[in-house]
């Protein structure tokens, strides 16, 4: 193999790590705030569907916890 492919498939891992990276970083700053599950939930002023699954627990950027369920 010459030295310029083994230079092409070096920049190319590098560049796919590097790329990785940024992605791990994204997911963390995007869902770095999710704290686990609940069962149960109160409050709240919207209309939803009955029964959900269960409820995502998250605290905001601003400190305050919420609750946001999910479904099948």
């Amino acid at each position: 193999m010459a030295a310029a492919d083994l230079d092409t498939i070096n920049s190319t891992q590098t560049a796919g790590v590097q790329y990785l990276g940024q992605i791990y970083k994204a997911l963390k700053d995007a869902f770095g705030f999710i704290g686990g599950t609940s069962g149960s939930a109160t409050g709240g002023a919207a209309t939803l569907p009955a029964n959900p699954v269960g409820f995502v627990t998250m605290t905001l950027p601003n400190g305050t916890s919420v609750k946001v369920p999910y479904y099948n």
